[in-house]
């Protein structure tokens, strides 16, 4: 049985939810009165931060990602706003996932733009984010640690090269790259940017070894895998 959000009804009070609060329900309508999205449809994923939805718009499946107002603790996302310099954002809790989520979005530009395998983004406002659905129709993509693949050492290759163009052209770290933020469906895709800090940053390398040795980790059950490699690589800027 589809899940799907009445927002009309749920602002007249016909409708009860745990997951929107009234201010995100009258950001999903501003999305609907701009044609963006025609309905939120299921949930994909569910963190402490946040949830991920599966939509839909007038081209076919989005995926809707709302950042909890009322419930996220946000002591790391004020961090890591500061890495990016963004320190004149205001203190309140509201302020502070709206910057996160313009942060995130901003970052899925950038990566997408340099070619990196990320999700492509459509639209943000407020705490919500709306981008590209990876999956089908049926189901959406798993996360690389639940995923099944036939060929580990190309999946492998294909991420070390994503890591290598989103230091080199993007000129960006993930910061936090696992095979829980790596989606896959046919190919890998990248997820959970808005930690994503420059590479200039004094912070970058360190993050970027940390990157590379959970890469390393996760395919060390397949082959053979030496994380300084991978390091060399994306330094080198080889792919």
């Amino acid at each position: 049985m589809k899940w799907k959000v009445d927002v009309e009804n749920f602002l007249s009070g016909r409708t009860e939810s745990e997951v929107f609060d009234k201010s995100t329900l009258m950001t999903l309508w501003k999305l609907m009165d701009k044609r963006v999205i025609e309905l939120i449809d299921f949930p994909i994923s569910t963190g402490k931060e946040g949830n991920v939805f599966r939509g839909k718009s007038r081209e076919g499946f989005v995926a809707v990602k709302i950042y909890r107002i009322n419930t996220i603790t946000f002591r790391n996302i004020s961090k890591y706003l500061q890495y990016d310099g963004l320190v004149k954002v205001k203190k309140d809790r509201r302020s502070v996932i709206y910057a996160w989520s313009k942060k995130e979005f901003t970052n899925l530009s950038r990566l997408h733009q340099a070619g990196v395998r990320v999700p492509k983004p459509i639209a943000n406002e407020g705490n919500v984010i709306v981008m590209e659905y990876i999956g089908d129709e049926e189901t959406p993509a798993p996360l690389l640690k639940d995923a099944k693949m036939d060929e580990p050492e190309e999946v492998f290759e294909d991420i070390v090269k994503n890591m290598s163009l989103m230091y080199n052209k993007a000129n960006m770290v993930h910061a936090d790259l696992s095979e829980y933020n790596i989606l896959f469906h046919k190919e890998p895709v990248i997820i959970d940017v808005g930690q994503t800090i420059k590479a200039k940053n004094p912070m970058a390398r360190g993050f970027l070894e940390r990157d590379a040795t959970n890469i390393a980790r996760f395919f060390k059950k397949f082959f053979d895998v030496d994380k300084d490699k991978i390091l060399k690589r994306i330094l080198e800027g080889k792919t």
